[in-house]
């Protein structure tokens, strides 16, 4: 009997050994995952922190020149560098509702910068009005990259960690870090709201996102919310959601709706409208590994998601790709008419094919029934518009906005000269030019200038 107690302990013994060993080895995975997790989120927000400072010094740059090839050069970089800093900010675990107002000032610095570097390459410059507010803007990126500096300073000083924001978000994150980490975005998202209303043809321009819902519908309850937002995720994993937040007095009123999947460690975030439940935007923080898509079946990806939810007849104008994902702008086809005012965003993830980021705002706010009368100039008269130096293709109609909020119906035409393509515009109406953009295509994508 004795001998049998002493086999049976020695067993229990290599058991316990070998969980321990087991243990610790988990221990030590997991924390190399922490570590690495930890120094992406810190390379992040470092390069975050470079862009601002970088938007600055460009902005700085541009109130000395005065020169509007340099101006283009300029305005150009600014616009990649705030979509830069923004796809940053929005990888990083911070809660959205405390870095919304950053993200909106960086979404729309960087398209006023792509609007006023279209205005200096149809010879037009920069306006006092439209300097007074770069140098406005120039201020606030100046404080904004100094506030980050300084959080990210005292957030080295007490220890805190970035990746700790996931582990805590789920606690009480007010009494853990209230003083370091909420108050530090707070107090730059008061201050953030006060930058000057922005002007511009864009798809981020304040006097577009002032425009009313055309749409009317029934209103959703929160039940119907959290199903939405469910039902446009993906259907193989589960996830917890809840309402985060809610507004009433915007144009747009919406849920906030945040989900958690029950097995991972990154958060979707979605607005959703409380009339009819459309999806106004989402963002996913899931983090983007080795491209295994191209971006044609990344296109169709998001053409079929679109169609999912509603959203039928959109044609594909134009991507970036940048850290392995995608965004497309889709506009609104009827009749052989593109309408760029009605715009739809898709993110992209080039490693599994999932939607990563969507944006209808634009799509919400100004597709509606419309007439126009027939084009007052023929096909054939707007083709003589193109100089006779350049290569035209057969023009195309479509709805363009003015610069006042208006549509103009008018005739694309592909114009290539040389190496150059070129993207004319001619008014239906006038047979006047109504605007030109060159397309520049890189290897992260097709812009246009």
């Amino acid at each position: 009997m004795k001998k049998r107690f002493i086999t049976m302990m020695a067993i229990f013994t290599v058991f316990l050994v070998s969980v321990g060993a087991w243990g610790y080895a988990q221990y030590k995975e997991n924390k190399s995952y922490s570590i690495t997790l930890e120094n992406q989120f810190q390379r992040m927000f470092q390069d975050m922190i470079v862009d601002i400072e970088n938007i600055q010094v460009n902005l700085s740059k541009i109130m000395v020149t005065g020169a509007p090839k340099q101006n283009v050069l300029l305005l150009s970089e600014t616009s990649y560098l705030c979509y830069d800093a923004q796809e940053k900010l929005t990888q990083l675990p911070l809660d959205h509702k405390n870095v919304s107002k950053t993200q909106k000032f960086l979404s729309q610095v960087g398209d006023l910068s792509i609007s006023l570097a279209r205005k200096n390459l149809e010879g037009k410059p920069l306006s006092i009005d439209e300097k007074e507010t770069l140098e406005e803007l120039h201020n606030y990126s100046n404080y904004l990259s100094q506030e980050f500096i300084s959080l990210q300073d005292n957030m080295f000083k007490n220890g805190m960690r970035i990746g700790e924001l996931r582990k805590k978000a789920n606690q009480d994150l007010k009494k853990v870090n209230s003083n370091l980490i909420n108050t530090s975005l707070v107090n730059i998202e008061e201050r953030m709201q006060k930058y000057p209303e922005l002007i511009y043809d864009g798809p981020f321009s304040e006097h577009i996102k002032n425009k009313k819902l055309h749409k009317k519908g029934r209103t959703i309850g929160k039940d119907e919310v959290i199903k939405i937002a469910k039902d446009f995720c993906k259907e193989s994993i589960k996830y917890d959601a809840k309402i985060i937040s809610e507004s009433n007095d915007t144009k747009i009123p919406v849920y906030v709706v945040e989900l958690k999947p029950q097995k991972g460690q990154y958060t979707i975030t979605m607005a959703i409208t409380k009339i009819e439940g459309n999806i106004l935007w989402m963002i996913d923080t899931r983090e983007v590994k080795a491209i295994k898509i191209s971006e044609k079946q990344a296109i169709k990806i998001a053409q079929d998601c679109l169609n999912k939810i509603g959203y039928i007849n959109m044609s594909p104008t134009y991507f970036e790709k940048y850290d392995g994902q995608l965004t497309i702008n889709f506009a609104y086809e009827k009749d052989d008419i593109i309408f760029y005012t009605d715009l739809i965003k898709v993110k992209v993830g080039l490693d599994q094919g999932e939607i990563l980021g969507l944006e209808t705002e634009g799509y919400l706010l100004n597709n509606h029934e419309r007439t126009f009368s027939k084009p007052k100039i023929s096909i054939n008269e707007a083709m003589e518009k193109i100089s006779s130096y350049a290569q035209a293709s057969t023009p195309r109609l479509v709805i363009i906005p003015t610069e006042g909020g208006k549509e103009v119906l008018c005739y694309e035409i592909k114009a290539k000269y040389k190496q150059d393509t070129f993207l004319v515009y001619i008014n239906a109406d006038t047979g006047e030019e109504q605007k030109i953009l060159q397309v520049i295509v890189k290897k992260d994508g097709v812009l246009m200038m």
